[in-house]
């Protein structure tokens, strides 16, 4: 399964239920997120079909805070 740049989900989507997504997903802008968490955090994630999508999300969080450097 091959991922797109831009970060997308359907609703309902079960990573919406992921804590890692709750954690960056209820900031209240890309401001408020560090760098170094979201890729610490990435690393933590299972490399396993389920931490796929988590990973995808975080790496598109990670893209967004290099893009506004």
């Amino acid at each position: 399964m091959a991922y797109e740049i831009n970060w997308t989900v359907n609703p309902g989507d079960p990573v919406l239920q992921h804590p890692l997504y709750q954690k960056y997903s209820n900031k209240a802008n890309f401001a408020s997120a560090l760098l170094p968490e979201v890729q610490a955090d990435l690393l933590a994630v299972a490399a396993s079909l389920e931490g796929a999508a988590v990973a995808n999300y975080l790496c598109w969080v990670i893209r967004v805070l290099k893009l506004a450097a």
